[in-house]
């Protein structure tokens, strides 16, 4: 398990270790079983997939409503609005399709690093409720009669977990949340301890200055040692080379920024400091698997095409 964690990025790194810690999968198993809620681990930075855990999606409506790639929008956007509204507590927020979701953060610090996510049930009497409204929101996103008629069924089998229970239960969840932040530090601690004091720094100089021309010669200079012997070390203690880590960072920096809509992939590119859109593609297409026109989703601006035939 360390292997594979070595080589990914150290915020990625310390989100894998939490989920895979056995504190964590012990209490979850123990706290699906006994509540028959879905409880996933879910990282901060939201371009990170969720490690391991059957995906976001708990309930099965949900899962039957993200199933294709493009998933649905509005769901998508509703989790985004909840994780922007946690701060250091719980938060619950009720989707258009009149289930709960909470997100209880997990904190290093002042710093959120991961987010318990559960719920995507009903938690109020279900007198009353009614599809139509749902339907008229899923059929504005493109969902034709068909399908609907499979998500009416999926959607009415739900279970209504009763808002005291559901309440009681995010109490219990956020005493695990302050355990996991215990763990969380001492993982931190290790890994600030696992790298010498000078790749940390070189880490530090690299992430405030992303969006300049970042030479080796300057990095080794900024750390006080020669670039033949930062190249080794960074090697060593990282598994990347400096290239790899710097062009890694701004691809990651890239994808929040390409989460806005009216942003433009050449802007992005030339924003997060790489020197040329084909340099920007080929990175991005190497960490992330797609194209930044796919990953955004927006069936292609301008030159998208152009962009991706470069980065190929």
């Amino acid at each position: 398990m360390e292997a594979k964690h070595h080589a990914l990025d150290p915020d990625e790194r310390i989100y894998r270790k939490l989920v895979d810690s056995p504190f964590f999968q012990t209490y979850r198993r123990a706290f699906m079983n006994a509540t028959g809620l879905g409880l996933v681990l879910v990282s901060a930075d939201e371009e990170v997939e969720v490690a391991d855990q059957g995906g976001r999606f708990i309930a099965p409506f949900c899962k039957a409503l993200n199933e294709n790639e493009a998933g649905c929008r509005r769901c998508q956007l509703e989790h985004r609005c909840l994780a922007r509204e946690v701060g250091d507590k719980a938060e619950t927020r009720t989707c258009y399709a009149g289930m709960r979701e909470t997100l209880i953060p997990v904190r290093a610090g002042n710093k959120t690093v991961a987010y318990l996510s559960t719920g995507q049930v009903f938690a109020s009497n279900g007198h009353g409720r009614d599809f139509a409204r749902v339907a008229e929101q899923l059929r504005r996103a493109g969902l034709d009669e068909s399908r609907l008629e499979g998500l009416e069924r999926i959607w009415r089998e739900t279970p209504e977990f009763g808002l005291e229970k559901y309440e009681g239960t995010i109490t219990l969840l956020a005493a695990f949340a302050l355990q996991l932040s215990e763990l969380l530090n001492r993982l931190l601690t290790e890994e600030n301890n696992s790298e010498p004091q000078i790749v940390v720094k070189a880490k530090r100089f690299v992430n405030a200055h992303l969006e300049e021309k970042l030479s080796l010669d300057a990095v080794a200079g900024h750390v006080g040692v020669s670039p033949f012997y930062f190249c080794k070390l960074f090697k060593q203690a990282t598994d990347m080379t400096l290239t790899e880590y710097v062009n890694r960072r701004r691809v990651e920096w890239a994808k929040r920024k390409l989460i806005n809509p009216n942003s433009r992939v050449t802007e992005v590119a030339f924003d997060v400091g790489f020197q040329s859109v084909s340099q920007f593609n080929r990175s991005f297409l190497k960490y992330v698997g797609v194209s930044p026109t796919r990953f955004r989703g927006t069936g292609g601006e301008s030159g998208g095409h152009l962009e991706e035939a470069e980065a190929a």
